[in-house]
């Protein structure tokens, strides 16, 4: 059993990198100075400004740096930059191919409940569906979580899928959504999760899903139905 608690340990900082990775922030290799590093970058709107700066803290605790957090008010987004060198360089090489974000096989490598945390807070979203009664009252079913894939290939979204069965032994399916994008008819792959297998997915991150008002309100009802505590 892994020490979860030890926020210092490879398996949170790497899990924690891996997951904000494969959400929204973005990565790229640059020269600086002679030497090979990696640019990393976070950006979301006002809205999630908090989880901005949380992701600033945290991630500035572990590399041992102060990371300034920037607001445009004009493109309504918050965000921050870093530049590090080998740790972040070898997670970048992992999950890209040239430009493309992709998931291999190194996913096992995000083995703490950070990293998938990071991901449904970027790319989760939570169904709350209603059904109305013969006699016209109204209920909710319990909630499902999906998670937007739709930057990855088929393979990558099988991988993810396998890892997170293995993690926490939620069991998740394909569901495409097809769009028309530029007059033409795109189809994406988004990962969906039945009540049940919500339920042992919301069990293994709700401890680590940052407390801050704008995810606490995105994630209201998963608590409210199945706890956060």
């Amino acid at each position: 059993m892994k020490d979860w608690q030890n926020l210092d340990s490879v398996s949170y900082k790497r899990s924690l990198v891996i997951g904000t990775l494969l959400g929204d922030a973005f990565s790229r290799r640059r020269d600086s100075d002679g030497r090979m590093k990696v640019g990393y970058a976070i950006v979301h709107s006002l809205a999630q400004a908090d989880l901005v700066e949380w992701k600033a803290r945290e991630l500035g605790r572990c590399y041992g740096k102060q990371i300034k957090v920037h607001r445009d008010l004009v493109r309504n987004r918050a965000y921050f930059h870093l530049t590090q060198g080998r740790r972040l360089r070898v997670i970048h090489d992992w999950f890209h191919r040239g430009p493309k974000k992709v998931i291999t096989e190194k996913i096992r490598f995000m083995d703490h409940p950070i990293g998938l945390s990071m991901l449904l807070c970027d790319d989760g979203s939570v169904r709350k569906r209603k059904k109305t009664h013969r006699d016209g009252t109204v209920y909710y079913l319990k909630p499902s979580i999906t998670i937007a894939t739709h930057g990855f290939d088929p393979d990558s979204v099988e991988n993810l899928l396998r890892h997170i069965e293995h993690l926490c032994g939620a069991q998740g399916y394909v569901n495409p959504e097809r769009r028309w994008r530029g007059g033409r008819l795109t189809e994406y792959n988004r990962i969906s999760f039945n009540s049940e297998n919500s339920r042992k997915l919301w069990e293994f991150v709700k401890k680590w899903i940052p407390q801050v008002p704008s995810m606490m309100s995105k994630f209201s009802y998963t608590a409210e139905y199945f706890g956060i505590d």
